[in-house]
């Protein structure tokens, strides 16, 4: 009878360990911006499909290190702005935790890895002070590309960093693929958008390729919005008496070090091929809450993300040059 006991308890134990676990990283702030410390689960209601969840895990752990793909727009158009964004790139991986892992993606006609993941601060530098410009900008290519490449990384937290002053003008890939390959990713992005000449400018909807002398922030928006993250437009002039990117680089590390950690376990199968919707929302009517609001269930006969598994390919080798 003991073994018995014993035996309906390992299976109940296993049977938790496979439900898994819906995780999603908040970002709660102020009124005035400012992070906000020391909240709890009472402070917070977590609907999945307008359903409450009970909160299993939850934690703000301001050490925990993540894994970085910062993904940089090396486009004959940013030849006057490469230097102002390298120096910020270089001084944001000295800045984020000494734990976190970083590669380098460049992309200008292709994306190419420059520096697989590394913590090796004076490698990811050297590799990118030694940045040249060229070509066409296949933005949504290297997006998707960087994507499937931070799927890799080593820490259960994990971010891609996207730096580019253009329109796409080249993928093979759409702005919709693209969109649904962030969807469909579950992480964090966080967006830069450099303007033209400092000023900046909306291009049209994403429906055609666009041009190297604008930048489009409905689709840096559009990514970082689902995502969970964030999207800047800052001024890539070497003569601006404030170097925007930096800044917005600073926020980004303050950023990845104040957000919490919410888990549950929803009440379905996760390879149920559907989308679930997400919504946290904050007791203290002065507190915000950014996250992502959706989730893909996977599929039944393939219970990975369509877009990082060998279920599906979702880059061609030749489209990915490694190095």
């Amino acid at each position: 009878m003991g073994w018995l006991a014993l035996g309906l308890i390992g299976c109940l134990l296993q049977l938790k360990v496979d439900v898994p676990l819906v995780n999603v990283v908040a970002t709660i702030t102020d009124d005035k911006g400012r992070y906000v410390a020391n909240l709890s689960p009472d402070d917070l209601i977590v609907e999945e499909d307008g359903e409450p969840q009970t909160i299993a895990h939850f934690t703000q752990a301001r050490d925990l290190p993540v894994s970085v793909g910062i993904v940089l727009d090396t486009s004959a158009s940013m030849e006057p702005k490469i230097s102002t964004a390298t120096s910020a790139v270089e001084h944001f991986i000295r800045t984020i935790h000494a734990d976190d892992d970083v590669f380098l993606m460049t992309f200008s006609t292709l994306p190419v890895l420059q520096q697989d993941f590394t913590s090796d601060r004076e490698k990811l530098a050297r590799v990118l002070r030694g940045r040249g410009v060229h070509g066409s900008t296949a933005l949504y290519d290297a997006l998707v590309a960087g994507l499937r490449k931070i799927k890799s990384g080593k820490h259960q937290k994990k971010a891609i960093l996207l730096i580019s002053d253009g329109d796409d003008t080249l993928s093979s890939n759409s702005f919709e693929s693209a969109a649904l390959a962030v969807r469909e990713s579950e992480l964090l992005v966080y967006a830069l958008g450099i303007a033209p000449s400092g000023l900046g400018t909306i291009s049209e909807p994403p429906t055609a390729k666009g041009s190297a002398e604008s930048v489009d922030m409905d689709v840096l928006h559009a990514f970082a919005d689902s995502s969970g993250g964030k999207a800047w437009l800052v001024s890539g002039q070497k003569d601006s008496r404030t170097n925007q990117i930096q800044e917005a680089l600073d926020e980004i590390a303050s950023e990845l070090r104040n957000q919490y950690s919410i888990g549950y376990y929803p009440s379905h199968p996760l390879n149920d091929d559907k989308w679930h919707r997400i919504r946290i929302r904050i007791k203290n009517p002065q507190y915000q809450v950014r996250a992502r609001k959706e989730y893909y269930g996977g599929d039944a006969e393939c219970p990975y993300l369509p877009f990082f598994s060998p279920c599906e390919p979702l880059f061609a080798p030749q489209q990915l040059k490694d190095r």
